[in-house]
């Protein structure tokens, strides 16, 4: 058995069902005390479609309110997510009429590929690569379809990695685009655009439609690369998403390769694993001991110093102190995952180069690209 026992939020961030989870996660519920919190955590984390799935599917028992809470966050993502399918089947099917190669990212493509369900995965928007050649063809085409798409009119516009964002309200629903000439923004140094991504594309369903994602190694670091961004929290769907495309993908996924060409990612999924764990076939394709979990300090825990918390939003010199305290102690699951140090690594390294030389790319970065806005140093547009 594992030597740490797995929380409910590790046990439900996978979007395959299995025996093994299916046990923890009894033992797990049979145990805890936190059923009046999680309705509100999990909506945080972006995981109530997904615990509900879960807790439905294994025949747990829990709580009546807490199981209608998470209930009606189903029923409302499942929506959502229909009327986001329809959305973007619609823009596939026009931009490839109109010869735009189109790339779905993020979340349009790993819900259909990866959730028995879409509506498990919830997203924001729907983010679609195209080149930076077509983008313009394609923001009119957007328009065409009855959406709001500005053109990029500021500066800070014209330095982002996509459009400014496209909507178009229907019903009961308001479907948000990006529209990406790169899949990252300008503070990760990554230019991954339709130029230079791997060939073939992985091709995929939406309600009938074709469409086209990453190759399964390159989608694989894009979804662990947004992790990195130091003002931005990170949920537990993300992780989720880790796991499905390690497990659902496993035979498409080139391991030596991603082994080679991202060690940082290689090395985070012992902390994914951690937290949640992986099926004994992507353990052996990443040298972990699928029975014997890896030990960390503060598993699940976020990132809590700034930039994620300001110092002006502290109400004493004791806070501020804590603040800086979290800032250059960051907890140490968190480190390991985040900047892809296994546990047979010291912190002393995480502590004295990782941590401090992403905040100064990522503060020089910003420094270059333009200067502080109102939302913040590190959470500048770009």
């Amino acid at each position: 058995m594992p030597t740490h026992r797995y929380s409910i939020y590790g046990l439900i961030c996978s979007p395959t069902l299995s025996e093994k989870r299916a046990s923890l996660l009894h033992d797990a519920c049979s145990q805890t005390t936190e059923w009046a919190q999680m309705p509100q955590l999990a909506a945080k984390q972006q995981v109530g479609p997904l615990i509900y799935w879960h807790l439905k599917e294994y025949g747990i028992q829990y709580p009546t309110q807490v199981r209608r809470a998470l209930a009606a966050m189903y029923a409302r993502q499942k929506a959502t997510a229909q009327a986001q399918a329809e959305t973007l089947a619609e823009i596939v099917n026009t931009f490839t009429g109109a010869g735009i190669e189109s790339v779905v990212i993020k979340g349009g493509a790993l819900a259909h590929i990866l959730y028995a369900e879409p509506g498990l995965r919830p997203m924001e928007d729907l983010d679609i690569l195209v080149s930076p050649q077509q983008a313009e063809q394609a923001r009119n085409l957007l328009v065409s379809l009855g959406f709001s798409a500005p053109a990029p009119s500021s500066r800070f516009d014209l330095l982002q990695h996509h459009y400014p964002l496209a909507q178009r309200r229907r019903g009961d629903f308001t479907v948000s685009v990006e529209l990406h000439t790169s899949a990252f923004n300008l503070l990760m140094r990554d230019k991954l655009s339709v130029d230079n991504m791997m060939r073939p594309l992985r091709a995929y369903k939406v309600l009938g439609q074709t469409a086209h994602t990453l190759n399964p190694l390159q989608m694989l670091w894009m979804q662990y690369l947004g992790l990195r961004k130091l003002a931005e929290p990170l949920r537990y769907i993300h992780l989720a998403d880790l796991v499905g495309m390690a497990q659902t993908l496993a035979d498409e996924v080139d391991w030596e390769r991603l082994r080679q060409v991202y060690p940082g990612l290689w090395n985070a999924y012992e902390a994914v694993h951690a937290f949640s764990p992986l099926s004994l076939a992507v353990c052996e394709q990443l040298g972990l001991q699928p029975d014997n979990a890896p030990a960390m300090d503060k598993i699940g825990h976020d990132f809590q110093g700034w930039p994620r918390h300001g110092f002006s939003e502290q109400k004493n010199f004791s806070d501020r102190r804590q603040l800086v305290a979290h800032t250059l102690l960051p907890p140490e699951w968190w480190a390991r995952l985040i900047y892809g140090v296994r546990s047979s690594s010291s912190m002393a390294a995480i502590l004295l180069y990782h941590h401090p030389a992403a905040f100064l790319h990522q503060g020089l970065r910003r420094i270059y690209l333009g200067p502080v806005n109102s939302r913040g140093f590190f959470k500048a547009p770009v």
